[in-house]
């Protein structure tokens, strides 16, 4: 089950880590930042907080719990960020496709451009 957390209505770091524990232990499976439809979308600072929260929540549990940051990311720095964050707080175990998704529907196109020097638009 995934459950989205809309991060940006929920203002503050202890709304979003109060609302990750909840949704993990009532059986969320994966937890995502936003729809990417909200005024305010994925953050680094939303991020780091549902991630504290993945945490902890396996620490106490053993249940490894996925993580998905979506709307805003616009840059490939943007990905990088994130990627930092997951590596830097739950560590390389969560760093696969299966655990670590990023919703952006530009990044592809973003990191083929990044990588070939001009401007790439494959999808």
């Amino acid at each position: 089950m995934k459950v989205i957390l809309e991060t940006g209505d929920l203002k503050t770091p202890s709304n979003i880590k109060a609302a990750a524990l909840l949704s993990m232990f009532a059986g969320a499976d994966y937890i995502k930042t936003s729809t990417g439809k909200e005024k305010v979308s994925a953050t680094p600072e939303a991020v780091y907080v549902m991630c504290q929260a993945i945490k902890e929540y396996y620490d106490k549990t053993g249940r490894q719990v996925g993580l998905k940051p979506a709307g805003g990311i616009n840059t490939v720095m943007d990905a990088v960020i994130y990627y930092t964050i997951v590596k830097e707080v739950l560590g390389e175990k969560w760093l696969t496709n299966y655990w670590f998704r990023m919703g952006t529907s530009r990044l592809t196109n973003l990191l083929l451009s990044e990588i070939e020097g001009k401007e790439i638009k494959f999808f």
